[in-house]
């Protein structure tokens, strides 16, 4: 974990030394530091980072999600800084050598500041300040996983507030029309949505998800990452993957990492209206096939990990109700995978057909 001032110090407290150790690096190395604007759950945001190598590595993630400033204030407000680049660092605050320490999370006793703690970051997120102010030690040495998706339990917070849901799934679109990939990793999620990415569907994700109610009744799914891991072995089937593949460098990474932003940028998409919910299986036939699915088979699928994956227990109370209530409300199918990949995108267009 990090050696860094934890109990000791109140979140409240050290939301207030961020800001101000935030501040020190941007103004004193304005060589390194750029402003991106972005947008998550159709919400503005603004990204501030001082350390131009951190910057790269937070803009290859969220590439398909960056905006032109828009006339409105951000709904949230993002800033961090690499310690190493920008020369600035926290009394008391230091990376730790070990990478695969586990990470920590630390709540105000009225749950509005949260810091997260891992080996070479920390952040402190003020829920009704709606902003994000983190230390990196060093952006050359981020984890895999802090390079794919980059700020993760913070963003997925960020959405719950906004009472968006992050659901452990993927999410591929056809003429704005979206099929939500729910299932647990290793269940084919990613295959499915490369699959459709490649035939030119829109890949809105193939992890996390954002899912909205509407209005009227129905569900739109954003998008967070365009990143996507990959067992060597599964790479293997996507020879258009493989130049672009960042191999992990601890022992738990064993996928490999790709910035789809590097592969195939006019193809990533930022929602989409969901229409049904597949659950994908591996089974040893050459085409793929569907059919409907029970919404118990569909809870048993998206609740476990979406609900886990949560910040910390206390924000999980309201997400099963409202987890329920979209299973109850979309189609959902078993979809069993087969070995031919050009069928696979076929049947997500039949799905769809039924359903748009």
């Amino acid at each position: 974990m990090t050696r860094a001032r934890q109990a000791a110090v109140p979140p409240e407290a050290e939301y207030a030394a961020f800001e101000r150790a935030f501040a020190r690096a941007w103004t004193s190395r304005p060589d390194v530091c750029g402003t991106a604007w972005l947008v998550f759950a159709a919400q503005p945001a603004r990204l501030r980072v001082a350390g131009k190598r951190l910057s790269d590595v937070y803009l290859r993630a969220f590439s398909h999600l960056r905006i032109d400033e828009p006339a409105r204030g951000p709904a949230l407000t993002i800033d961090v800084w690499d310690e190493e680049e920008a020369g600035v660092g926290m009394d008391g605050l230091e990376a730790d050598p070990d990478l695969s320490a586990r990470g920590e999370t630390f709540v105000s006793g009225d749950g509005r500041v949260v810091v997260t703690a891992r080996a070479q970051t920390r952040t402190v997120f003020d829920r009704e300040r709606r902003h994000i102010v983190g230390w990196v030690g060093s952006s050359a040495r981020l984890t895999q996983y802090e390079m794919g998706r980059p700020l993760h339990a913070e963003l997925l917070l960020w959405h719950r507030d906004r009472d968006v849901q992050a659901v452990h799934a993927g999410l591929v679109a056809r003429r704005g029309d979206g099929l939500l990939l729910g299932g647990p990793g290793g269940s084919g999620k990613s295959t499915i949505a490369l699959c459709c990415l490649n035939a030119g569907y829109r890949y809105i994700g193939d992890d996390y998800v954002g899912v909205r109610g509407l209005a009227d009744g129905g569900f739109v799914g954003h998008s967070l990452y365009c990143s996507t891991h990959l067992e060597p072995t599964h790479l293997k089937r996507f020879p258009w993957l493989e130049p672009h593949a960042i191999p992990g460098a601890l022992p738990r990474e064993d996928k490999s990492l790709v910035m789809l932003s590097e592969v195939r940028p006019d193809r990533l998409g930022r929602s989409a209206r969901i229409r049904a919910v597949v659950l994908p299986r591996v089974v040893d036939v050459d085409r793929s096939s569907f059919r409907p699915a029970s919404k118990v088979a569909s809870m048993l699928r998206l609740a476990p990990t979406s609900l886990l994956q949560l910040p910390y227990a206390g924000v999980a109370v309201h997400e099963f109700e409202k987890l329920t209530r979209f299973v109850e409300t979309v189609p959902t199918y078993w979809f069993d995978l087969g070995r031919d990949f050009e069928d696979i995108p076929k049947r997500v267009g039949d799905i769809l057909d039924m359903h748009a």
